[in-house]
């Protein structure tokens, strides 16, 4: 039996590509597996990889490099040795036959202990660019699959463009329960911030209901805040029945399927999740992300005709409006979701198994 540790962490778009990866392998082996998902301890991988089977969940201790001056900075040292310890020990016991990585300060850890171990190991790169610790262990890597090729420079031996894995819920064909009934004529707008939320997409979404919906009453929003900002924005809701507002959605595979247009953080994971369906998109890139990589990933798509752009220090209710209006002229919307399923490699899940098949033997 194989034994593979999966590690990524810190938002959802690490933690569900390393899901996917599990799912690709589990169904294309041809002996059974016993995998094991190294995560912070109180990080959102520790809620949402314990709802899925066949994986156990070990929690450690990891911090991510403060971003600015802060108390942080005296933690942050001794919260990753000790990480590094725990996830030590914890390979050690469970000696793997791999590690695969997808990113996130968590993967440090796990990665630093696989290379000490000489346990070979695996990275994926969701992004347009190249995180910290991707790029750190990335000499290493058995296999560095990417999602973009510009990512990282070409090695015919260990470099592999796959694309993004997405969970067996977007790759297959949809026979779940829809989120909701849909009248005749009726348009559904998916406001989704990200795994934790995003204030600015917030706001400008509180700001544009106020008036547009008013005057466009076959128009219907549902709105994903984040659960930091769901009380805030749903004492702010006057018009219930129009405008749905939810701190998070585990399944949101039965948002997609409702949804006629998704307005969203460009982080890679989601667009592959979005690519999947063939659904167009106003994307609103976090300004902040490390080396700008989802305003590379949302520029990318705006090239191939399947998204619009809005930048965040541009983002308000009217410049919304103008990009919806514009998304709902013609065709519009149809060439747009086109283009967007278009935008995404044939065979990822194939490309992933076929790469780390020769590391396992």
């Amino acid at each position: 039996m194989k034994k593979i540790v999966l590690s990524g962490g810190g938002t959802g778009g690490h933690i569900y590509p390393a899901i996917a990866i599990k799912e690709i392998l589990s169904s294309g082996m041809n002996e059974p597996a016993e995998f094991l998902y190294i995560g912070q301890s109180d990080g959102m991988e520790s809620k949402i990889v314990p709802r899925e089977q066949g994986i156990s969940f070990i929690g450690t201790c990891a911090q991510g490099m403060p971003r600015e001056l802060s108390m942080k900075w005296f933690s942050f040292p001794f919260k990753n040795l000790r990480g590094f310890f725990d996830a030590f020990k914890h390979l050690l016991l469970f000696s793997p036959d791999l590690a695969i990585t997808t990113g996130g300060f968590v993967a440090f850890p796990v990665l630093l202990a696989s290379k000490l171990l000489k346990i070979p190991y695996a990275i994926h790169e969701q992004n347009a660019a190249m995180g910290v610790t991707n790029k750190f262990f990335a000499d290493g890597a058995k296999r560095i699959l990417l999602t973009y090729p510009d990512s990282y420079p070409a090695d015919e031996k260990r470099v592999v463009v796959t694309g993004n894995p997405v969970r067996k819920a977007f790759s297959s064909e949809f026979n779940g329960k829809k989120f909701m009934e849909k009248n005749p004529g009726e348009m559904v707008l998916l406001f989704v911030g990200g795994s934790r939320g995003a204030a600015s997409i917030n706001r400008a979404c509180v700001e544009l209901s106020r008036d547009w919906l008013l005057k466009n009453p076959k128009m219907k929003i549902i709105h994903i805040t984040g659960e930091r900002d769901f009380q805030e924005i749903s004492s702010k809701i006057s018009e219930k029945n129009s405008y749905i507002v939810l701190p998070y959605l585990h399944e949101m595979r039965e948002a997609f399927e409702v949804a006629d247009l998704i307005i969203s953080r460009a982080g890679a994971t989601i667009l592959a999740e979005i690519a999947c369906i063939g659904k167009p998109a106003i994307l609103i890139p976090f300004p902040f992300a490390t080396d700008n990589h989802q305003e590379k990933n949302a520029r990318i798509l705006e090239k191939s005709g399947g998204a619009k752009v809005i930048l965040d220090y541009d983002l308000s209710g009217e410049t919304l409006r103008q990009s919806i209006e514009s998304c709902l002229a013609g065709e519009c919307l149809k060439t747009m979701g086109e283009k967007m399923k278009d935008s995404r490699p044939k065979n990822v899940e194939t490309r992933i198994f076929e790469a780390i098949k020769p590391i396992l033997g």
